[in-house]
């Protein structure tokens, strides 16, 4: 894949993810505004339900303080006693009332059959005034029947007036009904309006704790409000209803109610699509990170692989080359000394024997990568490895004018390995150092040990390496950057055989190098028990 198209794709995935996230937290803004909303009417509406409510119990309340002056009875008593003045008397017409500012007024005519008397009796449900208004006939009545019917007239007007008494009681029940003649403290019962208020909100399932207070804007204070509530706070919430928003001569007092924790109440109640939309949107954000990853390595171990079949050609490439040439010589004919025949086949089985090494290398390092292979364990003596390992590679040292330096500073160096492994990555270390070190090699070898574990590490003052090269070269096929020259043989597998055995004995590597001055490995292995 070429380096362009690789930035394309990962540009419109990085834009997708971006177009995904924002949208997700649309989603979610939008959520919590009609979850607010929504929070906003029903406590509304909660308000306007506790305000009808407590209206609607003043009104029942009220008539059953009327029941027993109903309109009918007042009118069926009236009309009861003028029943029984019927004879002689007749009332004509109905009785007329009339309202005015001053109160309530009823006329009454009532003519006397015999004498051709008329009466009319006005009583006001305001004032107590009753008064008569008598024509007569000019015929003169007998007195005792003029002072019979003076007395049932008396007694009309006490039924009447009776009647008036009732009328003004009425009166003054409605007026009171209506807010009047009431004070606001004396129609509100606080307990009462809590009781309703936390059943109405409690039905909505709007069980948070709240503030709440009645305020007369008229006056700008409060009748009354709950404890620890801020008054400022409440005058100013949106969150209010009018009460008794049905009075005939106007009533400006308000419920006003504040939710000190409202938008902890409202995260919790979208809490559960939030966490779910963070989890995906995680998990997505995963996805695009690891199939970016992926892309990226799949992409360098292609280039590492390309590398290593190079390597690996030019590896195979010269000793191929070199058996070649010793057959070719070995056929001539004109090569019949002994000494010559037997340096050309000499020359032969090196090489052989070199290609078996290269082969055997691939062949480990995959028999490690699938775990199948065997550690043959036994007591080593780790300065025995060390001294082991410093021979091996120390002619190649010399040619070079080089120099390893073994540092013995341990007081304890058994362990339980496999010898041919433990020595295999002692030697990789040392050809590591031999081959980065671009003059005379000085090589340092250290052994030190404490109560549990042996350490040893390998120092050389050579070409070193980056920060970023130090967190690749234990991945397969990585080879340090030497420039266009292929000065340094390898296939980029030794460390990583060599922490792969490290691991399988239960050790740790460590690296520490700084380009230009050189690298230093640091491997720590367990002790062996009775050792340590």
């Amino acid at each position: 894949m070429k380096r362009m198209t690789l930035k394309w794709i990962i540009g419109l995935m990085g834009l997708a993810m971006i177009g995904l996230i924002s949208f997700q937290l649309y989603w979610i803004d939008n959520l919590i505004s009609a979850n607010e909303e929504r929070f906003q009417k029903d406590v509304l509406d909660a308000l306007n339900t506790v305000s009808d409510k407590l209206e609607k119990q003043e009104t029942i309340n009220a008539f059953k303080k009327l029941n027993h002056l109903s309109r009918a009875q007042v009118y069926d008593t009236a009309l009861d006693k003028y029943q029984a003045l019927r004879t002689p008397y007749r009332r004509t017409p109905p009785p007329q009332t009339e309202f005015t500012q001053q109160g309530s007024q009823q006329v009454f005519i009532i003519e006397d059959s015999i004498y051709g008397a008329t009466m009319e009796v006005v009583f006001s449900m305001g004032r107590m005034d009753n008064y008569f208004f008598q024509k007569f006939n000019p015929k003169p009545p007998h007195e005792e029947e003029l002072l019979e019917r003076n007395l049932r007239i008396r007694a009309l007007e006490d039924k009447l007036a009776k009647v008036s008494h009732r009328y003004e009681q009425t009166f003054e029940v409605v007026n009171k009904l209506m807010g009047s003649q009431q004070p606001l403290a004396n129609r509100l019962n606080p307990y009462h309006l809590d009781s309703l208020l936390e059943k109405e909100l409690t039905s909505r399932r709007i069980d948070i704790e709240y503030e709440y207070g009645v305020f007369q804007p008229r006056l700008k204070q409060f009748l009354f409000l709950t404890e620890n509530s801020e008054p400022h706070e409440l005058a100013s919430s949106e969150l209010k209803a009018s009460l008794f928003p049905n009075d005939l001569f106007g009533n400006d007092s308000q419920i006003a109610i504040k939710f000190p924790d409202k938008r902890g109440f409202l995260m919790k109640k979208v809490w559960s699509a939030m966490t779910t939309s963070g989890v995906l949107v995680l998990v997505i954000l995963f996805c695009f990170g690891y199939s970016i990853r992926t892309i990226v390595r799949q992409k360098k171990l292609s280039e590492m692989k390309n590398d290593f079949i190079n390597n690996m050609t030019h590896e195979l490439k010269t000793p191929i080359s070199t058996v070649s040439l010793a057959v070719e010589a070995l056929s001539d004919s004109e090569i019949e000394r002994s000494d010559l025949r037997e340096k050309y086949i000499h020359v032969i089985g090196e090489e052989n024997k070199r290609l078996g090494e290269q082969v055997e290398k691939v062949l480990q390092i995959a028999a490690i990568d699938r775990n199948d292979f065997n550690l043959k364990e036994t007591m080593l003596s780790m300065r025995e490895m060390m001294q082991n390992a410093a021979d091996h590679i120390l002619m190649q040292v010399d040619q070079r004018g080089g120099r390893i330096n073994l540092i013995d500073g341990s007081q304890k160096d058994l362990i339980k390995g496999d010898e041919m492994h433990i020595t295999n990555i002692i030697i990789n270390l040392l050809d590591n150092a031999n081959k980065y070190s671009p003059e005379a090699p000085n090589i340092t070898l250290k052994a030190d040990s404490d109560d549990d574990n042996f350490y040893l590490s390998i120092q050389d003052r050579g070409i070193g390496m980056t920060r970023d090269q130090q967190k690749c070269i234990f991945e397969k096929f990585y080879r340090v950057p030497t420039g266009d020259l292929h000065n340094v043989k390898g296939f980029g597998l030794g460390l990583a055989y060599v922490q792969k055995i490290v691991a399988a004995h239960g050790g740790s590597i460590d690296v520490n190098s700084e380009l230009g001055k050189g690298s230093k490995f640091s491997i720590k292995l367990p002790l062996a028990k009775n050792e340590a």
